[in-house]
């Protein structure tokens, strides 16, 4: 039988936990409406780090950065905060499941962007995604991006270098096939450079 000391300590470590009581790693700059950090309320003191989920609900949203990335997500957004290697604290493997995302990434070590419908390697890059169970509209809004997505049997690799925005739809069984620039804005990505003290990209 489990005793209470042991059932206490197994709950406190689902929660999320006060920026003061880990490494200053993320840190939430604005945050609007329903936002969950692991089911629980995200507040501006909450610290991200590897291993948490962060959920926005129909009127959320909610900017933030880790390190010199920089993100946005969207209402009813969810984003899986990973690392390729569990014993070190840095974030470089996100998975949005479905909702929007904007990020800005710093120059140097390589991050992975899952969706449901694409894999995408990211260096020093801006970037917007839209995912949904079947379908993601993804931008590379800056910098080079290399899309890798289902195309029937076939794996189609897809790198893309930009100094302006080059967006690409991804459709399970079908081709990435080119798209418009929308849904988001050049101001957006000068925005999340800011957060992180980097120069307006264009």
């Amino acid at each position: 039988m489990t005793s209470r000391r042991q059932f206490l300590a197994t709950f406190a470590a689902l929660l999320p936990l006060p920026a003061a009581a880990q490494a200053p790693w993320g840190v939430v700059h604005e945050l609007v409406g329903d936002v969950t950090l692991n089911d629980f309320p995200l507040t501006r003191q909450s610290a991200l780090q590897a291993g948490q989920t962060i959920r926005t609900g129909a009127d959320g949203r909610v900017w933030f950065s880790i390190g010199t990335d920089a993100y946005f997500l969207r209402p009813n957004s969810r984003l899986r905060l990973d690392s390729s290697k569990p014993k070190e604290p840095i974030i470089d493997f996100l998975r949005l499941a479905t909702g929007a995302l904007g990020a800005t990434f710093a120059r140097g070590m390589r991050r992975q962007l899952i969706a449901p419908t694409a894999t995408i390697g990211i260096r020093g890059t801006g970037v917007y995604l839209e995912a949904a169970p079947d379908v993601a509209y993804f931008c590379t809004c800056f910098g080079s991006t290399e899309i890798l997505a289902p195309s029937g049997a076939l794996m189609e690799n897809v790198p893309v270098a930009t100094g302006k925005h080059q967006a690409r739809m991804m459709m399970t069984g079908l081709r990435i096939m080119p798209a418009g620039f929308e849904r988001h804005t050049n101001e957006e990505m000068a925005r999340l450079e800011a957060l992180v003290g980097r120069a307006n990209p264009f």
